[in-house]
């Protein structure tokens, strides 16, 4: 299953994807969301780009997962996000991948973020998700039960970039 989403934010795309590579936006959205339990596992360039990944544990409350599922969900692991930032030749335009893991999960998502300008004090940003899961049979079931999860969250995201966005650029 992919997700494509298209954001608009109100500054430049240098300063979007500045606050974006910045510990002090992780740190603020956490803050906001009133989460202390995390540590940043990576935040170095390295020779593919600047690698940030971030480690939370997650309690997963399995009595509202159907029952095929409840198997492969453990009641505790730690969530791994990542984003890759690419060089791009493209001025004036900013690539990551990205993916997120929860534990042994056998779902994979990720997809690519890509950062662009709309003018001089118009971001916009273009965002792709693809849920896969390696489980035959269940699989399927299992990427349809997060999937309302992903477009949360995408929406969550937003908001909270937004926030930051308007507060301090």
């Amino acid at each position: 299953m992919k997700v494509l989403v298209d954001r608009e934010f109100p500054t430049s795309v240098a300063r979007l994807y500045e606050i974006m590579t910045s510990k002090a936006y992780f740190e603020k959205r956490f803050e906001w969301g009133k989460v202390s339990d995390y540590r940043f596992q990576a935040f170095d360039e390295t020779p593919e780009g600047l690698l940030i990944q971030i480690v939370q544990p997650i309690e997963i409350r399995t009595d509202k997962v159907p029952a095929f599922a409840r198997r492969f969900l453990p009641e505790k692991s730690d969530l791994l996000t990542e984003f890759l930032w690419l060089p791009t030749s493209q001025a004036g335009e900013y690539l990551a991948r990205y993916r997120f893991q929860l534990g042994n999960v056998p779902l994979k998502i990720g997809g690519t973020m890509r950062l662009s300008a709309d003018g001089e004090k118009q971001a916009i940003q273009q965002t792709e998700v693809e849920l896969t899961s390696s489980v035959p049979l269940v699989g399927k079931k299992l990427v349809s039960l997060v999937a309302p999860k992903v477009d949360d969250a995408l929406a969550g995201d937003y908001r909270h970039t937004l926030r930051y966005v308007e507060e301090y650029a």
